[in-house]
C-alpha cells in the first residue's frame, strides 16, 4: 500500500489467466462491436465493448476480485465503473483519467507482452499528488507526446494487472494493436458534497452525445444480469443515477444509429 500511495501505481503480477480473459475479450469484441470508436490524442484509436453480463463471466470474476484490492488501497468501500474489453492502436499523449476531487483507482490488464517500444504504459511516478500534477501542467506537458517527458515504463506480461491512481499522469508510445481489460473503482461517497463529485465523475463517463460503437442489446453497460446480481454496489449505483446515465447514453447513440441506417 505504501508503494502505491507514494508512486501512484503498482503492478499485480500473474493475477489472472490470460488465456481465458483474452478469449473472452476477443469474443466480446467480435460479437459486440457495431461501429469504430475514435478518441483524440497522439495517433490513438480504440474500440471497446462493456463486459458486465452473464456472457462475460471471466470479466465479472476479475472485477469482483479487484474490488478487494481497491478497498485496501483506498481505505473505503468502493463502487465500480463498467468493466470493458478494449482494442487499442497507436500512441497516447500525457493525460490523467480523472480531475475530480475524489479518490479513484484504475485497473488495466493487457493481453500482449508490452515494453517501452511497443505501447507499454508510461507513468510519471508521484504525479497523482496535487503539487506535482500542477507543476507538470505548468510545463505545458498535457497532451504532449509520450517521449517528451522522463517516465517509468511499466513492462508487463499477459496476466499482470496495472493498478494506478486515476490522477496519475500516463501515456504510451510505439504501440501496435493491443488488447486491454479495464475497470475502475471510486470511493463510495459519504455526504452531499462527495455525492455531487461522484455523480459528476460518472456523468463524465456517460456523456449523452458519445457513440460507443457497440451493440447495447448484446453488451449493455449495466444489464439485467448485473442489476439482479445482489452485489453490494448494485443499489448504490442506482441511487446515484448511474444506470440512468448509462441508459440515456446508450439509447441516444442507438437511436442516432437507427436514423443513419434508415432509407
Amino acid at each position: 500500500m505504501s508503494y502505491f500511495q507514494t508512486f501512484g501505481f503498482v503492478v499485480l503480477r500473474r493475477f489472472f489467466d490470460p488465456g481465458l480473459l483474452g478469449a473472452e475479450i476477443d469474443r466480446a469484441l467480435l460479437e459486440g462491436l457495431v461501429l469504430s470508436s475514435e478518441a483524440s490524442g497522439v495517433e490513438m484509436r480504440f474500440q471497446y465493448v462493456p463486459m458486465m453480463s452473464a456472457a462475460t463471466p471471466v470479466s465479472l470474476s476479475l472485477l469482483d476480485r479487484l474490488e478487494a484490492v481497491a478497498v485496501s488501497l483506498l481505505g473505503s468501500p468502493v463502487l465500480p465503473t463498467r468493466a470493458k474489453g478494449v482494442r487499442y492502436g497507436g500512441d497516447t499523449s500525457w493525460h490523467v483519467d480523472s480531475a475530480f476531487p475524489i479518490a479513484s483507482v484504475g485497473f488495466a490488464a493487457y493481453l500482449e507482452a508490452l515494453g517501452g517500444e511497443n505501447g507499454a504504459l508510461r507513468v510519471l511516478p508521484g504525479s497523482h499528488r496535487p503539487e506535482f500534477a500542477e507543476a507538470i501542467r505548468a510545463l505545458g506537458a498535457v497532451d504532449r507526446g509520450a517521449t517528451t517527458l522522463p517516465a517509468h515504463v511499466v513492462v508487463t506480461e499477459p496476466g499482470d494487472v496495472i493498478v494506478f491512481d486515476e490522477h496519475l499522469f500516463h501515456a504510451s508510445f510505439g504501440g501496435g494493436t493491443r488488447r486491454q481489460w479495464r475497470a475502475d473503482y471510486v470511493v463510495d461517497p459519504v455526504g452531499a458534497e462527495a455525492e455531487g463529485h461522484t455523480k459528476a465523475y460518472f456523468e463524465s463517463i456517460y456523456p449523452p452525445d458519445w457513440d460507443g460503437g457497440y451493440d447495447v442489446e448484446r453488451a449493455p453497460s449495466y444489464g439485467p444480469d448485473w442489476r439482479g446480481s445482489g452485489r453490494r454496489s448494485v443499489a448504490r449505483l442506482g441511487a446515484l443515477g448511474v444506470y440512468d446515465l448509462a441508459s440515456r447514453q446508450e439509447a441516444s447513440f442507438s437511436e442516432a444509429r437507427g436514423r443513419n441506417l434508415a432509407p
